[in-house]
């Protein structure tokens, strides 16, 4: 037993000597590799850069001297986008976007980009944002739902024609288009405009209109009067002289006794709302005040930056005969440009704040509506929950009535309300206008619909079809390879042709009881009226992932190509979770910004994005409404 033990214990000694001896040469082999892997890496290891194409000062000598020296130095392969800032032209003959020798130019790329073993990979679109171009027509382009508004006394027939929702191309109800990155255009922006529904409202005893109230209106410069104030009309503006720096201007509501308001609208135009209403956080210096004498005031809410081109805010009811919005001039911003905007710089500070609305509201509405309805991203709107309202202050879901069928073809409406005081609200989409960008003109045209995958479809099978007549074969495991669509800059897009079904499929329960929330009303409770605008983003969020994501996904696997997707820079870029619409891409991708020499850390709240924000949809709770 003992020599059995001995030779037990010898052999086991052995086979473990043996093992550091194998483990070790295998190290050193291992770091032997490692160490090869970075001396020499494989082409799947190599950087990719992104090449821009601008404005068509391209030449085939300055094609192939790029080319030859990516692959002399080590690149992988090249992203190319064909865009445009404002470039002049630098070369002979400028080559114009698909033209004939713009082509022959780019057969020519990929020609050599083949033949030097560098992978090759376009834009989704021209310009690096995001997925359109002068091919979608308008009835397939980007989509905002708008509305207006009757109010109608019941117990009596009505025979009417509804007024038209606005059929302005631009961010939010009429609003006009502003180019912003689309500079490069010079067209009018198409319009388009189609109803949807047609839905009223028996309104809360509450919910009155404030310019029934017969307010007197003062301010600090600028004439304003009540009416103009609060007529719905978001495309006139009027100007509130700034104050000097650290003081404020102002506009005042006095009322003949004291009145209970619950909620405030306000809606600045042009560059003075680019405070309030830019892409940043951070403090506006605007605020509402309340007053019962005119001489001593309190802070009722401040209004915060960043958002919708309109800002509803609801707040615990106050009671004061003096209603008081203040604006402190802010200290003028560091110059510099602005990550992903290709380094262009804001506007010079304006001289007034243009005020195209100012409406406080006697009834409840849904806090911050037109960010949860998805006119604007955010990315912490679970933190912004409409404070609970008294149930006779909301509307009730059996007082919702669909006379969508009702409505004829030329907009009149023929409808016998029961008693009380009714709402009408006639429901339709229209064009937000945005283009794809920076590209040259000749390049630029409408984004698609994002929330359509027949239009995403027909967009990709155009676009990806004059790539193949330009390369022909080498397209697909060979030649032009990828597409990448780059960080998301083409806003926010709240409507589609069939979103009620969507709505329905994905949801489980008809949207139209719940319309009057997506204008600011709240049916049934203040968390009822949040789910359903949860449930409306939600659903945003899931047809741009599949309908725009993963059909591009679809598009390019059909023509043996891949995609790498970025989507997000810092902050929030659009409606849905930044994960998910990664989660087909063969590649994707983060974003990773220097701060400019000089800036601070509040300038900058990110320098690297490896991880999206959470989903825009986010919110406290995740139980059903009530079928």
């Amino acid at each position: 037993m003992h020599t059995s033990n001995r030779t037990w214990h010898l052999r086991w000694t052995l086979i473990a000597i043996v093992s550091l001896l194998v483990g070790a040469l295998t190290a050193q082999n291992a770091g032997d590799a490692l160490e090869r892997g970075f001396d020499n890496p494989p082409d799947s290891a190599k950087p990719r850069v992104w090449w821009h194409w601008m404005n068509g000062n391209i030449t085939k000598e300055g094609i192939q001297l790029d080319l030859e020296w990516m692959k002399r130095v080590g690149i992988g392969g090249f992203q190319n986008f064909d865009a445009a800032l404002n470039t002049p032209q630098v070369v002979e003959k400028r080559l114009v976007y698909m033209t004939p020798e713009w082509k022959d130019a780019f057969k020519f790329t990929a020609i050599l980009a083949d033949k030097l073993g560098l992978e090759m990979a376009i834009a989704g679109s021209p310009g690096w944002s995001e997925s359109g171009g002068p091919w979608v027509p308008p009835s397939q382009a980007m989509k905002k739902f708008v509305w207006s508004v009757l109010s109608v006394e019941g117990g009596r027939p009505f025979t009417d024609v509804l007024p038209k929702p606005p059929s302005t191309t631009g961010p939010f109800q009429n609003i006009p288009f502003s180019r912003g990155l689309s500079a490069e255009s010079s067209a009018a922006p198409p319009v388009h405009y189609a109803d949807s529904a047609v839905v009223a409202y028996r309104a809360p005893a509450s919910d009155i209109p404030v310019a029934g109230l017969q307010a007197k209106i003062t301010s600090s410069g600028g004439q304003f009067e009540l009416a103009t104030l609060t007529d719905g009309d978001l495309a006139k503006a009027v100007a509130l002289p700034m104050a000097p720096t650290n003081e404020r201007a102002w506009i005042q509501y006095e009322f003949a006794k004291p009145q209970t308001i619950r909620a405030l609208t306000l809606v600045l135009q042009g560059g003075g709302g680019r405070g309030m209403f830019g892409r940043g956080g951070g403090e506006s210096g605007q605020q509402l005040e309340a007053s019962d004498d005119g001489q001593q005031f309190r802070t009722v809410v401040v209004i915060p930056t960043g958002g919708a081109a309109a800002h509803t805010l609801a707040f615990k009811e106050v009671t004061a005969k003096f209603f008081r919005l203040t604006f402190r001039t802010m200290p003028a911003p560091a110059p510099g440009g602005m990550p992903g905007m290709g380094g262009i710089r804001p506007p010079e500070a304006p001289k007034a704040y243009q005020i195209a609305e100012l409406v406080l509201h006697p009834g409840s509405r849904v806090d911050r509506f037109e960010e949860k309805a998805a006119f604007a991203a955010l990315p912490d709107l679970y933190t912004l929950a409409t404070l609970p309202v008294a149930a006779s202050d909301a509307i009730a879901k059996a007082d919702v009535v669909d006379l969508t069928s009702k409505m004829r073809p030329d907009g009149t409406l023929d409808w016998t309300p029961p008693a009380g005081r009714w709402v009408v609200l006639r429901m339709g989409y229209s064009l937000l206008g945005i283009t794809n960008h920076p590209a040259s003109p000749e390049a630029t045209g409408l984004e698609v619909d994002k929330l359509s995958r027949p239009a995403v479809k027909a967009y990709l099978d155009n676009y990806l079809g004059q790539y193949k007549d330009t390369v022909g074969e080498l397209m697909g495991k060979r030649g032009l390879q990828y597409v990448i669509t780059d960080s998301w800059e083409a806003r926010t897009q709240n409507w589609t042709d069939d979103m009620f079904a969507e709505f329905a499929k994905r949801r489980g329960y008809d949207m139209h009881t719940w319309l009057p929330v997506l204008t600011g009303r709240v049916v049934e409770s203040a968390e009822s009226s949040d789910h359903f605008q949860w449930d409306f983003r939600k659903t945003i969020g899931d047809l741009t992932t599949e309908y725009h994501y993963e059909q591009i996904t679809a598009s390019l696997h059909e023509r043996g190509m891949g995609r790498y997707t970025e989507s997000h820079e810092s902050g929030r870029a659009f409606i849905g979770d930044g994960m998910d619409v990664k989660r087909k891409a063969e590649i994707p991708m983060s974003a990773m910004w220097t701060p400019r020499p000089g800036a601070t850390s509040e300038q900058y709240d990110a320098t690297c994005v490896n991880r999206p924000p959470s989903p825009t949809f986010t919110a406290k709770t995740s139980w059903p409404l009530s079928r």
